[in-house]
């Protein structure tokens, strides 16, 4: 099976994701947490590749039922979208105990 290759749409350039916005704000650093949470991140964060994966897998334009592709898609974006609060509210609790 061949890769699909076309380019991103506009809604693809224009997306910073909500993990790419906060990756650009250091939400997903580990550096200065408890060994189990740094590894729930990353967890969380490989959970949030296989979405892009997906996504961009699902962003192929030949599917025959073009509207379940693009629901699934929009599924995968949503479900970034809260693994990103999911981590914000659980740095949010370590901050307040520490």
């Amino acid at each position: 099976m061949e890769p699909h290759t076309t380019r991103p749409g506009p809604c693809h350039t224009a997306r910073a994701d909500a993990y790419t916005r906060a990756a650009r704000r250091g939400l997903f650093s580990t550096d200065t947490l408890p060994c189990a949470m740094a590894e729930e991140l990353a967890r969380y964060e490989q959970a949030i590749v296989h979405l892009r994966a997906a996504s961009h897998s699902l962003h192929w334009p030949f599917y025959t039922d073009r509207a379940f592709a693009q629901d699934q898609q929009r599924y995968c974006e949503e479900s970034i979208g809260e693994i990103v609060q999911t981590v914000r509210d659980l740095l949010e609790r370590h901050n307040h105990t520490v």
